[in-house]
């Protein structure tokens, strides 16, 4: 008979063996997980899919050509409107901006369908608004433009994006173009939903 003495592990062998379980169980996770999301998805079986655009938006791809186009001319219009903006603290008239040009509040001899435009204001709250003659059945499209109170600190790291853009000073602005069938009497930061107002959005669905 021998007597064999068994040693207990020391404290930093006992510890190199858990960090190397726990890798191993975040390597494997990360795997499954990696795969899972290539496929489409996840371990359960269930598809993955993109995140859908909010039920009050409308994406740019769907639109008809003539929309897409007067999207793009609002956010031209949008831009030499904020610019003015910043170098004269104000926001200028339709006809300040047709004056210069700028569509599209200048007549255009593409418009086939005889949009007028009008400025609504409220405060820290703008809109331009374009609404066609009845008889083209176009919709019309409000670009709408709210100011933060004054006073409001700026943020310096606030991001500029589809909906957010700023102002030389910093100041952030929220924006946004929306099209429906209906006008507006009165300015609206987001046209009602109920009434058939749709932002429109680059996101694809």
């Amino acid at each position: 008979m021998r007597t064999v003495i068994v040693q207990s592990p020391s404290v930093w062998r006992e510890t190199g063996n858990v960090i190397r379980a726990v890798m191993h169980i975040f390597l494997w996770s990360a795997l499954i997980m990696g795969a899972s999301w290539c496929t489409g998805r996840h371990p359960q079986g269930t598809e993955l899919r993109p995140p859908a655009i909010a039920v009050d938006q409308v994406a740019f791809r769907d639109l008809d050509e003539d929309s897409q186009r007067m999207y793009r001319l609002a956010l031209e219009g949008l831009t030499e409107a904020e610019d003015v903006r910043s170098r004269t603290n104000d926001w200028p008239t339709v006809d300040a901006l047709a004056a210069r040009k700028i569509p599209p509040f200048t007549p255009d001899p593409l418009d086939r369908a005889g949009y007028r435009w009008r400025m609504l204001r409220d405060g820290t709250l703008v809109n331009y608004v374009g609404t066609p003659d009845v008889a083209s059945k176009r919709p019309t499209y409000v670009i709408s433009i709210l100011e933060p109170d004054p006073g409001t600190p700026i943020d310096p790291q606030a991001v500029v994006d589809e909906i957010h853009h700023k102002l030389r000073d910093g100041t952030m602005l929220h924006v946004g173009v929306w099209t429906g069938t209906k006008t507006l009497d009165r300015p609206a930061a987001t046209p009602a939903f109920e009434d058939g107002w749709r932002q429109i959005t680059m996101a694809t669905p």
